[in-house]
């Protein structure tokens, strides 16, 4: 008998199926009401519907923020909801075998990303930080014995790393026991501290001019270290394809495992305060006081000072007014992921791999330093040690501190070139992709940095937030090229109208005369796509209107995606900085310069002492450190002891690790 609930209009429907979701009500008893009804809510039926219940329980902003419009037509938010509620019963189940546990952690390593609240807490209340803990405990090093007892850079490995750092806060280390946390650094250990074996960048930090050309081959130099393969390590197509929103072929890199392990590393080391020895003198006056003035060495008040202070921060768990959205702080990271992919093609130019200013300001973290017999001993290693913890590795941790500031050529001047061999291969690293015997001069209050080479000055000026540069559309080289400074980057053809292959809504439509073998097979097909979903207790749920696209219409959102910019005339970014003189005095005085790859964002630092003749302690030689600004507050990399040695020489090198300090903290 028909039902009188097939009179009420179709958004009756979906208001009623919204305020269900809303209360946690069930929804099965709704689509078995009868035929009639459960084809009005059918899923490919009623995309509209599933695509509000998306904006429900998901962040939206990022992916029209950095994928386009395009994104929120209601047929790729209702794929998108099925794709990740999919992946959040997968985690619900707790089952870290179960055989969909890698598209489970990719669909999350997506939502990790797009996190403006809403996000993350689904995934908590799914179990999401003890899954990927148990995950990392028990099979991190799975099919270790086919890489003599190495873990694996697997796809499932590196997401699982990064999961683990994104589920990461505060209070889940503190209530961890010692030996819990004890067990996740010895487990991560070999990809914070072996960089030979698991790359730390997307391409190798010898190469500052990207993309390498089609002809490198013949000058990709490597050599082949017996124990662990060839180095440097190139990342060449190493990614994911998967039908994303509106892209039917999205491909997302594989994540690099070093970069999360030097997270998880550090995180849970700055746990434990540091003792203070008694020994030292309380502050800086009482050093004076005792005689040891002019003496380079921490007080106790020093020490008190690395503790107050994180060598690695959380990342957001959701948004803070004051503050760029989670999402946002995403951008640069999730950036080079989809377009840093292949080093023989270029990256994409209407998105930032790093966005001007995240260097500036005091910086402060930790560098670990092994001894030159224990790097030795595990180049030579074969097979991984049976004891390969930091206490076998003579492994020490040294305060970092440094405060940057930058500086960016700006069109029609020339950056400076690269220094290096000049053959494709060797850019420079040793000296931060700058030439050797170029000198640097920064006028810090006419904003000016001028670097000296072979009869040559190269003008670069300092970026201030807020503050305009010097670019003139009529002096600017691209500008005059384009005949405007307005500069619209599109999106490939076949990029931004791929669709998903029609439906055909005639074979949902399309069943049997009994009806109660149709409901019985569609409830159980929503039952995967909503109702296990929806069952998250003590949670309120607003539709989300963090963006102007919340309820765009499909017609609307089908416009090509194109970003629209005023070009700036910036052709290359330096950094120059020091060791604070308060800092200097307690852990040594240095200099830094660098520049940063505009391919994919990679710092480049070199680290000089800052006087001529520095005292014989460990650690005052030239070293050069690379890495990304991860989440637009910590910066983590490798440093390198390089010198003049040649790229293709593994030497000494280990990881850092640094957060950026609020001023005045």
């Amino acid at each position: 008998m028909p039902s009188s609930l097939q009179k009420l209009p179709t958004e009756i429907f979906e208001n009623i199926v919204l305020e269900l979701v809303a209360i946690d009500g069930p929804i099965i008893p709704l689509l078995q009401t009868c035929k009639q009804i459960n084809l009005i809510l059918a899923f490919p039926n009623n995309t509209h519907l599933y695509s509000r219940i998306f904006r429900y329980r998901f962040d939206s902003a990022a992916s029209a923020r950095r994928l386009g419009n395009r994104t929120h037509h209601s047929r790729h938010l209702a794929h998108q909801l099925a794709w990740y509620s999919s992946a959040i019963k997968c985690i619900r189940r707790a089952d870290i075998y179960d055989n969909g546990v890698l598209d489970a952690f990719w669909a999350s390593f997506a939502l990790m990303h797009e996190n403006d609240g809403k996000n993350r807490q689904i995934l908590e209340a799914a179990g999401l930080p003890d899954f990927v803990d148990e995950f990392i405990r028990k099979r991190l090093y799975e099919d270790c014995l086919n890489t003599n007892g190495w873990p694996n850079e697997s796809p499932i490995n590196c997401l699982a790393l990064w999961l683990l750092w994104f589920t990461s806060t505060e209070e889940r280390l503190k209530a961890e026991t010692t030996a819990r946390r004890n067990e996740i650094i010895r487990l991560v250990l070999p990809f914070v501290i072996v960089p030979f074996r698991y790359p730390s960048a997307h391409a190798p930090h010898n190469h500052f001019t990207m993309p390498l050309t089609h002809n490198s081959h013949g000058h990709l130099r490597q050599s082949i270290i017996p124990a662990h393969g060839t180095f440097p390590l190139y990342r060449v197509g190493l990614a994911h394809t998967t039908h994303f929103y509106d892209r039917t072929d999205l491909e997302i890199g594989i994540p690099l495992a070093s970069t999360a392990a030097k997270l998880i590393f550090f995180s849970r080391r700055q746990v434990t305060p540091i003792g203070i020895p008694i020994h030292l003198p309380l502050t800086r006056q009482h050093a004076i006081q005792l005689g040891f003035g002019d003496q380079i060495g921490p007080t106790q008040e020093d020490v008190h000072e690395l503790n107050q202070h994180k060598v690695v921060k959380h990342h957001p768990r959701d948004s803070d007014s004051n503050a760029a959205t989670p999402s946002s702080q995403l951008d640069d990271d999730w950036y080079r992921l989809t377009d840093c992919i292949y080093p023989m093609e270029k990256s994409s130019l209407k998105n930032t791999h790093y966005t001007y200013g995240s260097a500036i300001g005091l910086w402060q973290g930790r560098i670990l330093v092994p001894t030159d017999n224990a790097f030795a001993a595990i180049l030579q290693h074969v097979q991984m040690p049976e004891e390969f913890t930091e206490q076998q590795l003579s492994l020490n941790a040294y305060p970092l501190f440094m405060r940057l500031r930058e500086y960016h050529c700006v069109d029609p001047q020339d950056p400076v070139q690269t220094g290096g061999a000049d053959d494709g291969f060797d850019d420079g690293i040793s000296n931060a992709w700058i030439p050797k015997g170029v000198q640097v001069h920064e006028d810090i209050y006419e904003g000016k940095l001028k670097l000296q080479h072979h009869d040559r000055t190269y003008t670069y000026e300092a970026y201030r937030p807020g503050s305009t540069n010097s670019h003139d559309e009529a002096t600017c080289r691209g500008c005059e090229y384009r005949g405007t400074s307005n500069i619209v980057y599109r999106e490939h053809d076949d990029q931004f109208l791929a669709e998903r292959s029609p439906q055909d809504d005639e074979d949902d439509a399309d069943v049997g005369e009994d009806d109660g073998q149709f409901l019985q097979e569609a409830s159980a097909r929503y039952d995967s796509v909503i109702d296990d979903v929806f069952r998250n207790k003590d949670e309120t749920m607003d539709e989300d209107t963090d963006t102007d696209l919340a309820f765009v219409s499909d017609d609307e959102s089908d416009e090509e995606y194109c970003i629209e910019r005023k070009c700036n005339g910036v052709l290359d970014i330096a950094l120059v900085g020091e060791t604070d003189f308060k800092h200097g005095q307690a852990w040594n005085h240095y200099k830094f310069y660098g520049r940063v790859r505009e391919w994919d964002g990679l710092v480049a630092l070199v680290r000089i002492p800052a006087h001529q003749f520095p005292h014989p302690t460990l650690g005052l030689g030239l070293w050069v450190f690379s890495g990304y600004i991860v989440g637009g507050h910590n910066f983590v990399g490798t440093w390198r002891a390089l010198g003049d040695v040649d790229p293709v020489t593994p030497t000494l090198e280990s990881s850092f690790a640094m957060t950026r300090r609020e001023e005045g903290s």
